[in-house]
């Protein structure tokens, strides 16, 4: 029988890109895209869209969540305008973030529902983070394996804040005694988590796995040949290259491990910004010029990937409904009907 994962990349505020496919997926078939899938993975921005799709969530009213929203997480400024406020807090040893956490928790909250714990939703779900307390990968998941116990009391706001705490970006995000950070610093795209999680805890076999992966158009970098070899800190910050260099070649890797593993049942959507978009966008740039970009490019990839046969093959497929294995624990009742 088969199982189906879908994983979604972070990528800051360029996951409306995500969202925006996942909504022309779902406007294609009509029904929602998490009742297509047994296992929903996400990291950062991903975390926020899985999380939002397993509490019942169409796909549009997370990306129209962001559209609203997204100045509010990420203020209006210049990427340039970021960049020379960054340098002057190093130059000047200042500990410093550039975006408060509490807008993006209130659109969290707009997306998964205030007080929503993780026995709440309804797709099994993992999430990943970086626990910086431990100084070791951390992965949230929901009651789908009678084993796990650990975080189903977890507020699923908690969990988005822990998985989107990018370096720099937002502060450290704190769950009980334990500091968190972004996920993507080991796992940009979630692909091979999920996969490891659906084979070694599931018991699937991979034969029958298939997986569909969503990026947010920050697969690819390049420098170039002319780069002063001596960057040094202000060098990688500008343009954020760090982050770029550190996303892009993770999801490389785990982009071409996947394809080697399920070279018939690994469906990647993606989309390489072109010159001109790429100074239009960043992570935490929420411009109307950078909305627009996104939205585009989610709609020209939405409809280049409406022809694939695998991804027709994923839609039609009907997972089970989500039960709550641990029956020492109270049984949930879905975040949204």
């Amino acid at each position: 029988m088969a199982f189906q994962i879908l994983s979604l990349s972070g990528g800051g505020y360029m996951g409306l890109y995500t969202a925006s496919v996942l909504a022309r997926i779902e406007s294609l078939t009509g029904r929602r895209i998490a009742d297509c899938f047994d296992l929903i993975a996400g990291t950062s921005v991903g975390g926020i869209i899985a999380l939002g799709l397993s509490a019942g969530r169409a796909a549009a009213e997370i990306e129209q969540a962001f559209v609203d929203d997204g100045q509010k997480i990420f203020p209006a400024s210049r990427p340039a305008v970021g960049w020379l406020r960054s340098s002057f807090h190093v130059l000047a040893g200042v500990p410093w973030c550039r975006h408060d956490p509490a807008p993006l928790r209130a659109v969290i909250e707009r997306i998964v529902g205030v007080g929503t714990k993780m026995s709440g939703l309804s797709t099994p779900t993992v999430i990943t983070a970086v626990n910086l307390t431990k100084g070791k990968p951390r992965i949230f998941k929901t009651g789908h394996h009678g084993s796990y116990t650990r975080d189903w009391t977890l507020d699923v706001a908690d969990v988005a804040l822990a998985t989107s705490a990018a370096p720099t970006y937002f502060p450290i995000h704190r769950i009980d005694d334990e500091l968190y950070a972004d996920g993507g610093m080991f796992a940009n795209s979630p692909d091979m988590v999920a996969l490891h999680e659906a084979e070694h805890f599931l018991r699937q076999d991979r034969p029958n796995i298939r997986v569909l992966s969503i990026g947010t158009t920050t697969a690819a970098f390049a420098f170039s040949a002319s780069t002063k070899l001596s960057l040094g800190s202000l060098g990688w910050m500008r343009d954020q290259r760090l982050p770029t260099v550190m996303i892009g070649s993770q999801q490389a890797m785990t982009n071409d491990m996947m394809r080697h593993l399920l070279p018939d049942a690994y469906l990647r959507i993606d989309h390489e910004q072109s010159p001109d978009q790429r100074r239009e966008l960043a992570l935490d740039c929420a411009s109307p010029e950078a909305q627009k970009n996104l939205r585009a490019a989610a709609a020209a990839s939405a409809q280049e990937a409406s022809s694939s046969p695998l991804l027709h093959t994923m839609l039609q497929h009907e997972a089970p409904r989500f039960e709550f294995i641990n029956a020492s624990l109270p049984r949930p009742t879905p975040a949204i009907t």
